[in-house]
């Protein structure tokens, strides 16, 4: 069975306003730290770390299949990582974006879900891939974690029009414009058949937590996913 985590800011040694607990390379960290706190986390879970697989993650649908004899170092660019393989950690990094981590008795997947990865799809994206591996959708489990809450995410009127276009689940209310990208993940999973789990964490509003849109230059925690 598939295990998973979901990280916050505290138990790095990045220093403000990346504290302390961030793991992302591309946001202006210093990168001994950065490197510092993923091989915390790599042995935290028991997965060496040259074995656990980042993206370089762009907003769009691209699935990147990954295998044991993959080379951590070379950093797809994608906002999905899939792979059938043990003892091999995939990771999305997030700070307001929703983690979105997808497994069967067979496979996983993480993913980075934010409301241009979800009009653009990459969450069918995903499923696609489970598919093409001979995996029922009816089979899969998700697990949706922290991430900015409906109520704290307002956009401009195209991009809310963009986003309830394309799964109107995902809002509620055109004068205020808030969208949910949570719920809009869990909606698609549940109509497929998937058994889904929201961690239901906003991280803008709860201490603990890197926000983008709360605090602007800042970390990024993960979702992680990996087969035992």
């Amino acid at each position: 069975m598939a295990r998973t985590l979901f990280t916050n800011r505290s138990g790095g040694v990045s220093a403000p306003p990346f504290d302390s607990n961030n793991l992302a390379l591309h946001v202006g960290d210093d990168s001994d730290a950065v490197f510092e706190n993923r091989n915390a986390i790599a042995a935290q879970i028991g997965i060496p770390a040259g074995r656990v697989f980042y993206m370089n993650q762009v907003h769009g649908r691209e699935i990147s299949i990954v295998t044991a004899a993959s080379r951590s170092e070379s950093t797809p660019t994608a906002d999905g990582l899939f792979t059938l393989d043990r003892e091999v950690a995939l990771v999305s990094l997030v700070a307001d974006c929703v983690p979105l981590l997808l497994y069967s008795k067979e496979a996983i997947a993480a993913l980075h879900v934010g409301r241009k990865g979800l009009v653009a799809g990459v969450v069918e994206a995903a499923l696609e891939v489970f598919e093409k591996f001979g995996i029922s959708l009816t089979d899969l489990s998700a697990e949706i974690g922290p991430a900015i809450c409906g109520d704290c995410y307002q956009v401009d009127l195209d991009s809310y029009r963009q986003v309830v276009a394309q799964e109107p689940s995902a809002g509620s209310n055109e004068v205020r414009r808030c969208v949910d990208v949570s719920f809009g993940i869990s909606a698609k999973l549940k109509r497929v058949g998937a058994s889904v789990k929201n961690s239901e964490i906003c991280v803008a509003h709860t201490p603990g937590y890197f926000s983008y849109r709360r605090d602007g230059r800042t970390g990024r925690q993960a979702g992680i996913i990996w087969l035992p």
